[in-house]
């Protein structure tokens, strides 16, 4: 049927052609785009993978970027540890050339200083940005929790959605040539020697007489890593529990509640919005709290004992030792509460560090020694504690070897016997054998810790003390120092520092080989994320790129279609003028 009113032949064209340029148009933004799911609206769920992929293809992006800058670094150090292993070569040889008669050691002298300076030289060049992993400044080079440094190696995401970046970690004491504060592997070496002692001499009371000075312990201390910015509101506060300066039975310690809010930020600071955003606004802000609530502690950025570190995320808190001398320096935090969303507290929940620490010396033993059958026959020494403002002597007779080792001859043989001598008489020390050495530490049940255990032991004197005859004697000889040697000293012994130098020298030849093994591993880890960027386009490609064969092949189908839908609606507009002819 024909109707004037309604023209359905037309509204189906029509219809017709509005789907047809629906789709020309998505077609055409396909071939234009070169995607077929371009917005969740063409695909939900491919665009969702392909767009979390996309970011997960740029962080292994700056994977690899990092790797570069890391694998850099690694290749400075071994080019410096490989230079360095040359020069030795040649150092050495000059030593060994060193004892052949008649020749200037004054001259051969002044050749082996400017090795010396060579090999600094090299340590003090072997820097990448900012960093220099042969010339360090490391308080405790033989710390792990301080010698680390790492190199970011790639990019996870585990099965549940969550991401980390993994890191490559290396340790400094294998590597380090020169620190700051001793302990590079040019700056000492122990070497093994064989020394005959004929009996009958004045003794030096088993090396005791070269005297022993500790080493320098630091506060007790803990530290936190800074975990990010945050602004607190009027009600929000942390709060936590500060102890200082427990060490039982000696001090039961102080315990200092302290609680950060808004106010105590803002006053702080200076601000008016209650953010903290650095480690150095933290520190700022934890001793306004400690001053606030009387804490005998103070914080610093990095480590306190390291002044000229001023950069990373790591914030110390350490004991003032505030207690009677020696009897405590430790501090603590405990009971940390926050009303921040998810309990934030700016890293102080996740604490570490020392406490209560202690020193050590040690003396290399020469030989034993025997106690005549004399009344005056005995040694003395004393003991000091310069903080605590302590000192103490000692005197040991030949009966109190006798009792000691439960014998009868006053011998002390070996330098077991002579660590069990001295734990009998003294009570502030203890004694033990280590490697051939005299190892001396305070005693562990008593009060000397932190600053407060800093000791030394001089003024050793003996009367009528004869050493005992030994044959062969095997001492461990220590403190050995690159830059110290000297041929034209009178009392230098070029064989034990052709010794000392061979020691040092497999000492960097190992740490070239542990860079050597690094650079390797970071070469497969590089290729392996450039294949993994590869593989994560390639993925991505295949479920949101549009076949462009396929789509022109629409493309020009849809535009003949659409070209006949017009037609087809112009016939249809045209048939009611053709029935309105006939009323003509």
């Amino acid at each position: 049927m024909t109707s004037i009113l309604s023209n359905t032949a037309s509204m189906a064209a029509l219809q017709t052609l509005r789907s047809l340029s629906a789709s020309l148009q998505t077609i055409q933004s396909q071939a234009s785009s070169g995607l077929r799911v371009a917005a969740a609206s063409d695909n939900a769920a491919y665009w969702s993978i392909s767009t979390t992929m996309n970011s997960d293809r740029r962080a292994v992006s700056a994977i690899s970027d990092a790797l570069g800058l890391g694998a850099a670094k690694v290749d400075t150090a071994y080019s410096g540890m490989e230079a360095v292993v040359d020069v030795l070569a040649q150092f050495k040889a000059k030593l060994v050339a060193s004892k052949e008669d008649g020749l200037d050691k004054q001259k051969i002298q002044a050749e082996l200083e400017q090795f010396k300076q060579q090999v600094v030289s090299i340590a003090e060049a072997s820097s990448f940005s900012g960093q220099n992993w042969l010339n360090t400044d490391i308080a405790e080079l033989d710390d792990p929790t301080l010698n680390k440094v790492s190199v970011v190696s790639s990019f996870v995401r585990s099965a549940g959605g969550g991401v980390a970046v993994d890191s490559t970690e290396v340790a400094l004491d294998e590597i380090s040539l020169f620190n700051k504060t001793g302990g590079g592997l040019l700056q000492a070496a122990q070497i093994t020697k064989r020394i005959t002692t004929p009996g009958g001499l004045p003794s030096d009371i088993g090396g005791l007489q070269n005297g022993a000075v500790s080493d320098t312990p630091h506060y007790g201390h803990q530290w936190f890593t800074f975990a990010g910015a945050r602004s607190l509101g009027p009600a929000d506060q942390i709060s936590f529990n500060v102890m200082v300066d427990a060490n039982a039975p000696y001090s039961a310690g102080s315990s200092y509640p302290v609680t950060i809010n808004q106010a105590l930020v803002n006053s702080a600071l200076g601000k008016s919005d209650g953010s903290i955003t650095s480690p150095a606004e933290m520190v700022t802000v934890m001793r306004a709290a400690f001053t606030a609530a009387g804490v005998p502690a103070d914080v610093s950025h990095n480590y306190h004992y390291l002044p000229s570190s001023s950069s990373g995320s790591l914030i110390d808190i350490f004991s003032l030792e505030t207690t009677a001398p020696g009897q405590g320096s430790s501090i603590a935090i405990g009971s940390v509460s926050s009303t921040l969303a998810g309990g934030y507290n700016f890293g102080l929940s996740q604490t570490w560090g020392h406490v209560n620490i202690l020193t050590s010396a040690y003396v290399p033993f020469t030989a034993g020694f025997q106690f005549q059958l004399t009344a005056s026959s005995q040694f003395s020494f004393d003991v000091n504690f310069p903080a605590a403002g302590t000192s103490q002597t000692y005197t040991v007779t030949k009966a109190d070897v006798d009792a000691a080792l439960g014998s009868s001859d006053g011998i002390v043989s070996s330098l077991g016997d002579f660590a069990t001598v001295l734990n009998s008489v003294v009570s502030e020390l203890n004694f033990s054998a280590f490697s051939g050495n005299l190892r001396i530490t305070p005693d562990t049940s008593g009060p000397h810790v932190g600053r407060y255990a800093v000791f030394n032991v001089s003024n050793a004197t003996s009367t009528d003390i004869l050493t005992v005859e030994t044959d062969s004697t095997y001492v461990t000889m220590s403190g050995f120092d690159f830059l110290s040697i000297d041929i034209t000293d009178p009392s230098a012994d070029i064989d034990d520092l052709i010794s000392a130098l061979d020691v040092m020298s497999q000492a960097v030849v190992s740490g070239a080989s542990i860079l050597g093994a690094l650079q390797s591993r970071i070469d497969l880890q590089a290729s392996f994320t450039e294949n993994m960027m590869a593989t994560i386009d390639k993925g991505v490609g295949r479920l949101v790129d549009a076949d462009l064969n396929e789509v022109s092949t629409r493309l020009k189908a849809v535009q003949t279609q659409e070209q006949l839908a017009l037609q087809s609606l112009q016939i249809a507009n045209a048939q009611p003028e053709i029935i309105l002819s006939l009323f003509r």
